[in-house]
């Protein structure tokens, strides 16, 4: 193969990623997302398709809280990974005394 005709490089910001978002009693959800991409526009898709508002639940990703402001590229995901799953549960509300 010459010079002229290899494939272009893929830059490390324009791999997509699988993100797979499921958890008991919420539709499952598979997104593709650029590791660039903020954590905040998969969360509101998932809300938007589940019917839930940002407040009513919580992202996490291997045990850890997933903030808004977090990139994919933030998480430690292997680059082997074909999918991440991205686990969803309802945002526990505090009793009264």
């Amino acid at each position: 193969m010459s010079d002229s005709e290899q494939q272009p490089e893929v830059k490390p910001e324009n791999v997509h990623v699988a993100l797979k978002i499921s958890g008991s009693g919420f539709p499952d959800l598979l997104i593709k997302v650029k590791k660039t991409t903020k954590l905040s526009k998969m969360m509101s898709a998932y809300c938007e398709r589940a019917g839930k508002s940002l407040g009513e639940v919580r992202f996490m990703f291997d045990g850890e809280r997933l903030r808004p402001e977090q990139t994919v590229g933030e998480l430690d995901i292997d680059d082997d990974d074909d999918e991440v799953l991205i686990e969803v549960a309802s945002e526990a509300v505090g009793g009264s005394c």
